[in-house]
């Protein structure tokens, strides 16, 4: 199993990347619109990866964040959706708002996804509603770093919490981002008060 691979972006065209590592080898990896996009030619990168072995060959998935590939192993673990069906959806969808959908069963928004049908979208909210809730992911390009972690379920006082803290954390001179990944990572329960959050998201930080 290749964990990651880390070199020299020589290629980045039709949803995928050419990577040269030190030793002169040079990967081909199929990677999401968005990682497409932000790859840097003549730079040093480092992508996760899937390997896919089949009878008439092997290919390789790149993915710039390891949270994007713990989505992607999810998604193709549902009947009906391959490899290239999964980056697909996560190209179209981006990993953030995909979560979100599942979690909220969003079978619409799921069901725009090239090649993604009705029925394979209710079997990806159904599969994977649960298990996609706990993986935490970067916010989108302009998103609210807190809009991928709210549930349907998540009470009101408890997303007043989130949003205080986080405006607290960025008048301390913090990232919207760095602030809002750090919120994803503590279990926030209604009983907390706001000092209480603020202490644990330093310490976190810290």
């Amino acid at each position: 199993m290749i964990a990651y691979i880390k070199g020299i972006v020589s290629e980045a065209e039709n949803g995928t990347l050419v990577l040269e590592t030190a030793g002169g080898v040079a990967y081909e990896l199929f990677v999401t619109g968005k990682d497409e996009a932000e790859a840097c030619l003549g730079a040093e990168a480092k992508y996760y990866t899937y390997l896919q072995v089949k009878e008439d060959g092997v290919a390789l998935f790149g993915f710039s964040d390891r949270r994007d590939l713990a989505i992607f192993k999810l998604l193709i673990t549902v009947s009906g959706v391959g490899p290239k069906s999964g980056l697909s959806i996560l190209s179209s969808i981006g990993a953030a708002k995909l979560r979100n959908a599942l979690v909220c069963e969003d079978v619409k928004s799921l069901s725009a996804a090239p090649g993604i049908g009705k029925k394979t979208a209710e079997r990806l909210v159904v599969e994977l509603k649960d298990k996609v809730a706990v993986i935490p992911v970067r916010p989108e390009e302009g998103e609210n770093p807190l809009q991928a972690l709210q549930k349907p379920e998540e009470s009101a006082k408890r997303k007043q919490l989130k949003e205080s803290v986080l405006s607290i954390l960025v008048s301390l001179g913090f990232s919207k981002k760095e602030a809002g990944a750090t919120l994803e990572r503590i279990k926030v329960t209604d009983e907390m008060t706001e000092d209480e959050l603020v202490r644990l998201c330093m310490r976190e930080i810290d």
